[in-house]
């Protein structure tokens, strides 16, 4: 079994997959950009600047937290 990437080794993956993708393939871009975006706020709890988050505070991020209780999601 494979043991779990680091955020780290997550954003080296995605950003080097990104160079690997032709640039014309902008639903692929888009998805690597937005789960580096992902990885990068559960390192810092830092939003993304993409204009989407405007007037919401970043966060800090709680290690170890998993959410199991999604109900409270709806």
């Amino acid at each position: 079994m494979k043991t779990t990437e680091s955020y780290e080794q997550l954003l080296e993956r995605f950003t080097k997959r990104i160079t690997q993708v032709d640039p014309e393939d902008t639903e692929r871009v888009s998805y690597l950009k937005g789960c580096i975006d992902t990885v990068e706020y559960l390192m810092t709890g830092k939003l993304p600047r993409d204009g989407n988050h405007d007037g919401m505070k970043d966060h800090k991020p709680v290690e170890g937290h998993v959410r199991r209780d999604l109900d409270a999601l709806d």
